[in-house]
């Protein structure tokens, strides 16, 4: 069996390589090739187009990677013609994987999605091209499987592949050092754009929080960004973290998180926190009018309630996150409330093994004796 696997952002490149692996391990003469990040990478895939590059915020953002993800948009459906692969596994990255899915789903390719993009939130038409689109949609969250399933689509829930990923890190990592304070941990994204725009008001209330609660704060810096983005932490004796991020967030009495995939794991992790966001005043303008759901983060929105405190871009300074995290770490009660509740959280992302699910569910549709079965239907 040969695939074609499209990842384009860090999370998307981490849950792929988990999902090749998952794979292999059930079809050890699989192959795959196309777009992904060093996991992947690592994991089998022939790269044709290495993805860490590609990832943008925000609508406007998009425009200065146009030509870019042309490019790249080329190179892809080439890759598909020229090996022709017996199906394509399409992760997240919702705008570059719906113009390839058109073209590959024209060009006769069976489509599997892989954490199915979060259109139903802001583009219900999108969502219902990919029902009619894909054999198989394999999501993360049980909410989001009923509704492709009421769109028509063959939906399935795999969950969470970071329950596994923040279960081996907890086990794998050394425990942070004994704390002699109680800790704020900063997480103030995976991207260039969203540390620009976050860096200032996180570290300016974290200063005055520390100095006011006699705090020890530490920043968790994605691997791939460098230390320059993070000016003024070293000044104040707030370290950069780089690896072993699970364990010290799990230290953590309250974590500040960059809306994304980082919440869940903060939540695997059972930290209090408090979610931030900004980006431009044009794509706020223009999501504010699209999305459909009350919330930005993941947390509230697998919740269905707002369990974790949302400070989103005007609201997002400096000032009143101070305020925010102040009322939390003077209430233990507050604290150990929202604990519960994350816990709650952590449970609908499902047991371990979700990696191992999807690959189940990717193979049922795409196995050659399946697709001898579908064409003689």
């Amino acid at each position: 069996m040969n695939l074609l696997i499209s990842a384009g952002e860090a999370s998307g490149d981490l849950h792929g390589a988990r999902l090749l692996e998952a794979l292999k391990r059930r079809r050890p003469d699989l192959t795959a090739f196309g777009m992904g990040g060093a996991r992947l990478e690592r994991a089998g895939l022939r790269r044709i187009v290495r993805s860490e590059k590609l990832a943008v915020v925000g609508v406007f953002e998009v425009f200065e990677k146009l030509p870019a993800l042309s490019r790249a948009l080329a190179r892809m459906r080439g890759a598909a013609r020229r090996f022709a692969p017996d199906g394509a596994v399409l992760i997240d990255f919702p705008d570059f994987n719906g113009i390839l899915a058109r073209r590959l789903h024209r060009d006769g390719v069976p489509l599997v999605y892989y954490v199915s993009p979060q259109v139903w939130a802001w583009r219900p038409g999108r969502a219902r091209s990919i029902a009619k689109m894909a054999r198989r949609i394999v999501t993360l969250f049980p909410f989001e499987t009923e509704i492709y399933r009421a769109l028509g689509a063959d939906a399935v829930c795999a969950g969470h592949p970071l329950v596994d990923d923040v279960r081996e890190s907890l086990e794998r990592e050394p425990a942070p050092a004994h704390k002699e304070k109680h800790r704020l941990v900063l997480l103030p994204g995976s991207r260039v754009a969203e540390v620009r725009r976050h860096w200032r008001p996180m570290l300016e209330a974290a200063d005055s929080l520390a100095r006011r609660f006699d705090l020890e704060v530490a920043v968790v810096r994605a691997p791939a960004l460098p230390e320059a983005l993070f000016a003024g932490a070293v000044e104040r004796g707030f370290p950069l973290v780089a690896s072993g991020r699970h364990s010290l967030i799990a230290s953590a009495d309250l974590a500040i998180v960059a809306s994304g995939t980082a919440t869940l794991e903060t939540a695997l992790c059972g930290t209090p926190m408090i979610v931030v966001y900004r980006t431009s005043a044009a794509s706020y303008a223009i999501g504010k009018r699209l999305v459909k759901v009350p919330w930005i983060s993941l947390v509230n929105i697998v919740a269905g309630e707002a369990v974790v405190p949302e400070l989103i871009q005007e609201q997002f300074h400096a000032a009143r996150l101070e305020k925010e995290a102040a009322a939390l770490l003077g209430s233990p009660g507050d604290l150990a409330k929202m604990r519960f509740a994350l816990a709650r959280v952590a449970r609908q992302l499902g047991p371990p093994g979700g990696s191992e699910r999807a690959a189940d569910a990717v193979l049922e549709v795409l196995e050659p004796g399946e697709r001898r079965r579908s064409a003689g239907q």
